[in-house]
């Protein structure tokens, strides 16, 4: 009776967490409510089996909490280790094969921080007194641990995205932009085609009958034709018949890809909820997120990014994610900061 008494609590919560995290899911595939349940539910099954195993005392339960603790232990000495350098070196390949640009310098950024961190720590206890230090020992971790824990969250709602069965009954593929080289489509958006034109292909084998394929994009200041243009032509050049493409070229960001997109989807009397877009395999569950909120609850098609590039852009993509709830975070972070602080000047005697 004792052990049920301890036990049957935690697996009845991992249970209520399960049945959320199921519902939220099937609510909306691309939230960040998603990533909290789930690594929510992981820690409670965790904890859950360790009480298991201090009541029952089974052999196989305790096995596999070794090679799951042995294993996260291993990953975060890796990480905490090989970081810094693996970052760097990451920076370089995007600094040679990528444009200058801020956005593609996360990683160089990030991979400084971790190195310099502790060098500025120690001239920090150094030279300040010790209560100042404390202090900003303590912000540095508040905000620190605030920054990893929603990355995970947003790693595990990335990976619950990605876990979906698109099946062969669609109307419409939205195809997002991603600049161009002069007039044609460059290598990066050319993936994001070629995944839309194989899900067709796939779908008009299967059953008969081929989506319609929305390029979408408009003109930047550096681009000679609209992206939805360059995109059409593309298509057109790889066999898809001209009556199957639609291009939509107005749009200047991932917002009006969607919105005017689905005046398109409108126009031609389909159901908006009976599409796909595609995309960077990164760019999924923010680029959902915006479908969703325009009123098209559909489901991204990732296109395979250079494996060099992942780390960048899936920082860049996280910082986005942030950026859309900045009010939300700034509160959040600030009132951790000023409990912080406070906890440094708590008198120790």
């Amino acid at each position: 009776m004792t052990d049920k008494v301890l036990v049957l609590p935690f697996w009845g919560l991992f249970a209520i967490v399960l049945i959320m995290l199921i519902l939220s899911f099937r609510s909306n595939r691309a939230r960040l409510l998603n990533g909290i349940l789930g690594n929510l539910a992981v820690i409670i099954f965790i904890v859950a089996l360790f009480v298991t195993q201090t009541q029952v005392n089974n052999s196989y339960i305790l096995r596999f909490l070794i090679i799951v603790v042995a294993g996260l232990a291993i990953v975060g000495l890796v990480v905490y280790s090989l970081a810094g350098i693996l970052l760097l070196w990451n920076a370089l390949l995007v600094w040679r094969r990528e444009s200058h640009q801020l956005a593609n310098m996360l990683t160089l950024i990030l991979g400084i921080a971790l190195l310099s961190s502790s060098t500025i720590f120690s001239l920090i206890n150094h030279y300040f007194p010790n209560r100042l230090a404390s202090m900003i020992a303590n912000v540095s971790a508040v905000v620190v641990m605030y920054m990893v824990v929603w990355f995970a969250n947003f790693a595990m709602s990335y990976l619950l995205s990605r876990m979906v069965h698109h099946k062969l009954n669609k109307q419409f593929i939205i195809i997002l932009g991603a600049g161009l080289m002069g007039e044609k489509v460059s290598p990066l958006l050319a993936g994001r085609l070629d995944r839309a034109i194989k899900f067709r292909n796939k779908q008009l084998a299967k059953t008969g009958n081929a989506p319609v394929l929305i390029p979408s994009g408009g003109q930047g200041g550096d681009e000679v034709v609209p992206e939805g243009v360059a995109m059409r032509n593309y298509l057109l050049e790889q066999g898809i018949p001209a009556s199957e493409i639609h291009a939509e070229t107005k749009s200047k960001n991932t917002y009006e890809n969607m919105e005017f997109s689905k005046q398109i989807v409108d126009e031609l009397g389909f159901d908006r909820n009976l599409g796909l877009f595609a995309t960077s395999d990164y760019h999924t569950f923010r680029a959902a997120g915006f479908a969703r909120y325009v009123g098209m609850p559909i489901d991204g098609l990732g296109a395979k990014t250079s494996r060099f590039f992942v780390p960048n852009a899936f920082l860049r993509e996280y910082v986005a994610i942030l950026m859309a709830h900045k009010k939300f975070h700034a509160i959040v972070l600030s009132l951790l900061v000023i409990a912080a602080i406070a906890v440094s000047f708590i008198p120790t005697n």
